[in-house]
């Protein structure tokens, strides 16, 4: 295995390591990873989803669910992972705990779902647990071998917050979460995430691995080939990509970083460097002349298709943009964003100050890990989740939530949020963009299976997410 010799904070452009990482001969050989390869086992194997939820699941950082859902004292959700369940309550105003889902008598699952509570009893013998995991009533406690009231409290589990977002892990002997997420805490510092709310959040079952699923959301290579119609004047032209098409296609390169990895568009391949930052302002619609209309269509286009990552503002500025005056000395991007400022504080909203370093750190989309992605944007954002489904590793759990930042004088409000979930995609009216992504999740499945595959071969610069995702995975699992 090709390795680099001087560890880096973060690298691009070649399969990563880091050092700390796990020598490649402690890693059985049907699982090894081999320069910008990873073996279908990794994806296909029973035994391998097993040692993943026991050594993977089972001791990172997990996203559990928003802040927002733990409205008030007693509010909680149930956070399941393979065999695992786990409640998050929010015990007191200012304190949210987090415990396995276990009866101390029978191990009887106490809550499901969400919901709020007064405390937490037991549906078969009525056994009770405060707030704070404490014993609160043992049914005839004199007919029982004496325990201590400590003995019979619940067990927790850690749990942390950042960005508005709840995390829980198993692990006791876990790294603090704001380690674990670095350097992702810094760079989304200025997108202000807490000041966000979930506008939906929708799931469905997929016939794929979990990392299947995620990996089809961790690079922009593919938007040619799925998403021919982003930078079409033709939204509705899904028709397969031409050649001619090709020569400005979209480029992403890939930033890896010790557990963590994202990609950044940078726009065409032909005119953008290998060192170049994401920038927002380049972005437009092939064919239109008038580079406010290419510009106002792509960000309208995102919105109206698939309801996130663009908001009902950034709508609005993009429809002034159109007809707008270009200052002599400014660009469409600059315009738009002084629109979009104009909109977003005439809303009652703080508008976020983003330099264009700022910008570039962020980048497009991040592989939080394990099975996390965040894509961050100004007042706005997406977020994907995926998790095995039962012991077939061909199917898995995956969730798409948007977030929005609401007004100022609503971040001490009591948000609701419904968690909506369809066993067939298509019935859930993701739209266009996220129906391609899903349609390709059993053709992959199906590729794989075949005996003329043996795994994926990744570009070096526009894939290396998936790759940093297995080789992070193989210090949990081998280290």
């Amino acid at each position: 295995m090709s390795i680099v010799l001087e560890p880096k904070l973060k690298q691009r452009g070649q399969t990563p390591w880091f050092e700390g990482d796990v020598p490649p001969d402690m890693v059985p050989d049907k699982y090894r990873l081999n320069r910008a390869f990873v073996p279908k086992g990794r994806y296909l194997d029973p035994d391998f989803q097993d040692l993943e939820l026991e050594r993977v699941f089972g001791k990172a950082w997990l996203m559990a669910c928003r802040v927002e859902e733990l409205t008030g004292v007693g509010s909680y959700v149930e956070y399941e992972i393979g065999k695992h369940s786990i409640i998050i309550v929010r015990e007191a105003k200012d304190s949210i705990r987090a415990y396995f889902n276990a009866c101390r008598h029978r191990g009887t699952r106490l809550a499901r779902g969400k919901g709020r509570v007064g405390s937490l009893i037991c549906p078969f013998h009525g056994w009770r647990w405060n707030l704070d995991g404490s014993i609160r009533l043992v049914l005839d406690r004199e007919e029982f071998v004496p325990r201590s009231d400590d003995d019979l409290g619940l067990v927790r589990v850690r749990v942390d917050t950042w960005g508005g977002f709840v995390f829980i892990n198993m692990d006791p002997e876990a790294i603090p979460l704001h380690a674990y997420l670095n350097p992702i805490v810094d760079y989304f510092a200025p997108f202000q995430f807490e000041n966000m709310r979930a506008r939906w959040w929708k799931s469905t079952v997929l016939p794929c691995n979990w990392k299947t699923a995620l990996d089809g959301f961790l690079e922009a290579y593919h938007v040619a080939g799925t998403h021919p119609q982003l930078f079409r004047m033709d939204k509705s032209n899904t028709n397969t990509i031409s050649i001619a098409e090709l020569e400005h296609r979209a480029w992403a390169p890939t930033t890896t970083y010790e557990r963590h990895a994202h990609y950044s568009a940078l726009g065409e391949k032909s005119t953008v460097k290998p060192d170049t930052g994401k920038d927002p302002n380049a972005r437009g619609t092939d064919g239109i002349e008038d580079p406010r209309v290419g510009y106002a269509m792509s960000v309208q286009y995102i919105y109206d298709d698939m309801k996130g990552l663009e908001n009902e503002r950034s709508w609005q500025a993009a429809e002034a943009l159109k007809t707008a005056e270009i200052p002599e000395g400014s660009n469409v991007g600059e315009v738009f964003m002084r629109l979009y400022r104009e909109t977003v504080e005439a809303s009652g909203r703080e508008y976020c100050e983003i330099s264009p370093q700022q910008w570039a750190d962020a980048g497009t989309a991040w592989n939080v890990f394990p099975n996390t992605i965040l894509l961050p944007n100004n007042g706005s954002a997406f977020g994907y989740r995926a998790r095995p489904h039962g012991s077939n590793p061909d199917q898995c759990l995956f969730e798409i939530f948007a977030l929005d930042q609401i007004p100022v004088a609503d971040y001490g409000r009591k948000w609701e949020l419904e968690h909506e979930h369809f066993e067939d995609y298509r019935d859930g009216d993701f739209g266009e963009v996220f129906g391609q992504d899903m349609l390709n999740a059993w053709e992959v499945t199906v590729g794989m299976h075949s005996p003329s595959f043996d795994g994926h071969r990744l570009s070096e610069y526009q894939e290396m997410t998936i790759y940093n995702h297995h080789r992070v995975a193989d210090r949990f699992l081998w280290g």
